[in-house]
């Protein structure tokens, strides 16, 4: 079989699966793939970078609910796509990788560009398609690409976790706690109409979509379900950023997982789809409730008197940005932050994150991809994250949607400032650079919010003394 043929075939097969979308790298081992897709009725993102083009991918399934491929040449190249094959895989999302590879015969010899591609993902390649071509690569001449025949395109499939046997004691629980963790939107009426119907306590994370429209209802403060005398937690949805979900770890309460993924996120219990959600009646502690709003009122005067503090800017950010605005949050500090500080009003806003793998690399390169047309679009990332993907801009000259970047620069990983007893300097990563130049260097408006070290560092101590 020729080259040409051999890349229309595996074009083919991934349009079967449903893809319409190639976010494509330049190489040469990669050039009959290139050359079909040339002449394919299917859209193409072009990148120098083979890692920005994956995470680009993962923010394009988001936005489109359908399989999206990466094309790349051989070598190092495909090994770049490891760290969003990783988040894919934990976020339950197709993302298609499609390799060039030289010959079989060159494998192990050292040749350039000839590494072990086969086994290069193991249990992340499960989509993974690696295709051999010999020199001449263009080996024959064609004027016709491939046309995926209409309908054809399939939804990104929702992975629903083998239902068990829900424990009978459930129904019986005397103080439950329902946590809201990521929440397709499909899913989000199901899910508040029975958070309302069981009077349970709550607790909803941006990326649930119900964190404002529960207001009312829930716990505002992650540091108050500690005060809790809880007898069962009930995760609803993806796995929760809560530093009180990690600590659920050492902890002997029964914990019961209702998610479209198939992780537990813990090293107990098992999984059951959203539509298994048992009835549940619990009973709000009153006294619980109105020591977390007293809590949000104090916190409210803090942030009053400390404008120039992360959390106070957070706060105001939220306030200020539109009705219904597109909202990506970034990891670490970002998204924890929102979740504390941002105002609770239902402003309609919509939410989106990595939170699979919970790593901090690609994420501009996502958001990209995810930028919806006619949307106000917009990223709220830590510096450390923007750092990690300086080159994602590279994309924005193909876009048709309007998007703003705001980059909480506190000159380091701050979240490491809260948490690590090593010498500062091995985990900080303290710096003084500024991002209006890369902004100009790539032709892009960037917000940069410097918050004041020394007021973050009050609001913090003062904060912590609220739960003394």
């Amino acid at each position: 079989m020729s080259n040409i043929a051999r890349a229309r075939e595996v074009i083919e097969r991934a349009c079967a699966d449903g893809v319409r979308e190639f976010c494509v790298c330049s190489g040469s081992r990669n050039a009959p793939l290139l050359a079909v897709l040339a002449k394919s009725d299917v859209r193409t993102w072009t990148f120098v970078d083979e890692r920005s083009a994956a995470f680009f991918a993962l923010g394009r399934m988001k936005q489109l609910r359908a399989p999206v491929a990466v094309v790349t040449t051989s070598g190092t190249a495909a090994a770049e796509l490891l760290p969003a094959l990783v988040e894919a895989h934990y976020s339950g999302l197709p993302l298609v990788v499609i390799t060039a590879d030289r010959p079989e015969r060159f494998r192990g010899t050292g040749a350039p560009q000839a590494i072990d591609q086969v086994h290069l993902f193991g249990v992340y390649g499960a989509r993974h398609i690696n295709v051999e071509f010999d020199e001449p690569l263009i080996d024959e001449d064609f004027s016709a690409g491939v046309t995926p025949a209409a309908g054809e395109r399939r939804a990104v499939q929702k992975l629903s976790p083998p239902a068990g046997t829900i424990p009978d004691r459930v129904g019986d629980a005397r103080a439950p706690l329902l946590l809201l963790g990521g929440l397709a939107e499909e899913d989000r009426p199901h899910v508040r109409d029975f958070v309302l119907r069981s009077g349970a306590t709550v607790y909803a994370e941006p990326l649930s979509g119900l964190r404002e429209e529960l207001a009312n209802v829930a716990i505002h403060h992650e540091r108050t379900l500690k005060r809790g005398d809880f007898d069962l937690v009930v995760r609803i949805g993806n796995v929760p950023v809560l530093r009180y979900w990690r600590d659920l770890e050492t902890k002997s309460t029964e914990v019961l997982h209702f998610t479209r993924l198939p992780f537990t996120g813990l090293t107990r219990g098992c999984t059951w789809p959203l539509e298994a959600l048992p009835q549940i009646t619990g009973h709000r502690d009153d006294a619980l409730y109105a020591f977390d709003r007293e809590q949000s009122r104090r916190l409210e005067a803090i942030l009053g008197e400390e404008p120039r503090s992360e959390l106070a800017m957070v706060r105001e950010l939220s306030r200020t940005l539109p009705e219904r605005s597109r909202i990506y949050l970034g990891n670490s500090l970002p998204i924890r932050e929102w979740d504390l500080a941002a105002t609770r009003q239902n402003r309609a806003f919509e939410y989106e994150a990595n939170r699979g793998a919970n790593g901090i690399d690609g994420q501009l390169s996502t958001f990209f991809g995810w930028c919806a047309p006619g949307a106000n679009n917009i990223a709220i990332v830590g510096d450390l994250t923007a750092l990690y993907d300086l080159n994602a801009p590279w994309i924005v000259p193909q876009l048709d949607a309007a998007f703003r970047i705001v980059i909480i620069n506190n000159r380091g990983g701050r979240i490491f400032e809260r948490v690590a007893a090593s010498d500062r300097r091995l985990v900080i990563n303290e710096h003084d650079l500024r991002f209006d130049q890369w902004g100009g260097m790539f032709g892009i408006d960037v917000t940069e919010l410097r918050p004041d070290g020394e007021a973050s560092r009050r609001v913090w101590a003062r904060y912590d003394q609220l739960w003394a």
